[in-house]
């Protein structure tokens, strides 16, 4: 029996699907160093089963949208829920580190072909508003990932080891494989886009050409590119530098991500009462811009420590979560023949952005200052203010 679509279980199964990547990411974190001892290697090369990770999801995105608009979202995300599945396995018991690099790309693949879809279905399904707040409110949920991933990770690290992480996330993906079979019906309803590198050229080239598609793919890459500058460095800056025992970082982990949930409250609420999206997507974007600029002043003249970064750390999460749903729904919003396409775009450039942001922090991190996360997310958030106001909107009120 197929889920109702305007049941609170849709919204549990959207969430999870979304919560793959940070959960896959963020739960790990504080096992990098025991996962380096375990395996009898370097914490350079632990710190590889992120980056692949990340490199398996920014790619299965790019064949997963147009096969889902090709063959139908239901066999795309069995495919994408049975590989995270296998691979989890893998990490699981990967005896060393090469094969759990090896399952950890397979992971990011798997998750990808999935999470990808989130955007696809809410599009298949769901016009205007009503596709604006439930973006929101999935946001909610997928937000809980973040907040309690850190904390999950080191708590099982202080009863178990690292590979209790991974097995976790096995049991999560055969949980939303079960989901995806036994109660998704499928959601593409338009006429299916033939298979071809024609038409995937084609199709790619209507979503990359489009001023407002693309210009909202761009600012919420970059706005990602901000959180994972964050995500990546903060284990190091205030595990590393400022002495946190891993389960204070999960704590305060949780709490700036508890920005998120509620920047996605405050957006599903304004949505369901009708309120133009223009409000709180650049309402966020100003916000976040000035806290990140605070932030590397504080930095700047002294004064950086966890008391002082983590309230404007808190406001740039807080606007991620006002400027996500929107930018996501305004990517997707022109493209309804094509929307696997356009979600692959949308993801394609939001994992290859954050990968970029993540290596840049590395390079910049001098294992003193909080000035490589401050500088990159203020670089990342301002931009994204820019392409917003300058590009996007600009096309946009020429399109109304």
């Amino acid at each position: 029996m197929a889920i109702n679509k305007n049941s609170i279980a849709f919204n549990f199964y959207l969430g999870g699907l979304g919560a793959l990547p940070p959960l896959s990411i963020d739960m790990g974190l504080p096992a990098l160093t025991t996962i380096a001892s375990s395996l009898h290697t370097t914490e350079a090369a632990a710190a590889l089963t992120l980056s692949l990770f990340l490199a398996g999801f920014a790619v299965a995105p790019v064949a997963g949208g147009p096969l889902s608009d090709r063959f139908g979202r239901r066999p795309v995300l069995l495919g994408g829920c049975l590989i995270f599945a296998l691979a989890a396995i893998g990490s699981t018991f990967a005896p060393t580190i090469e094969l759990l690099l090896f399952f950890r790309l397979l992971q990011g693949v798997g998750a990808g072909a999935a999470a990808v879809l989130v955007m696809a279905l809410i599009r298949d399904l769901f016009e205007g508003n009503e596709a604006r707040a439930k973006l929101s409110y999935v946001g909610i949920l997928r937000s809980f990932a973040p907040m309690i991933a850190p904390t999950l990770g080191a708590w099982m690290l202080l009863f178990g080891n690292w590979r209790w992480i991974y097995g976790f996330t096995a049991i999560g993906g055969i949980l939303l494989l079960l989901v995806t079979y036994f109660g998704f019906a499928e959601s593409a309803k338009h006429e299916r886009i033939p298979l071809s590198y024609k038409a995937l050229r084609q199709s790619y080239t209507e979503v990359i050409s489009h001023r407002v598609s693309f210009g909202y793919a761009s600012l919420n890459a970059m706005m990602f590119g901000a959180m994972f500058a964050y995500v990546s460095n903060s284990p190091l800056l205030l595990i590393g530098v400022y002495k946190m025992s891993n389960q204070l970082f999960g704590y305060l982990f949780a709490g700036t991500a508890l920005g998120i949930m509620l920047g996605a409250l405050v957006n599903g609420k304004l949505s369901d009462r009708n309120i133009s999206h223009t409000v709180p997507l650049a309402a966020g974007l100003l916000i976040a811009s000035s806290a990140s600029l605070c932030n590397v002043a504080i930095t700047l003249l002294g004064y950086a420590a966890p008391a002082t970064l983590l309230p404007c750390l808190f406001l740039c999460t807080f606007s991620a979560g006002l400027v996500a749903p929107n930018a996501a729904h305004g990517c997707m919003h022109p493209m309804p023949k094509i929307a696997g396409v356009a979600s692959a775009v949308l993801t394609f450039t939001q994992m290859i952005v954050g990968a970029l942001s993540s290596a840049i922090v590395a390079y910049l991190y001098d294992e003193r200052s909080a000035l490589a996360m401050t500088g990159v997310m203020a670089t990342f958030i301002v931009s994204a203010a820019l392409t917003y106001f300058i590009v996007v909107k600009p096309a946009e009120q020429k399109l109304a």
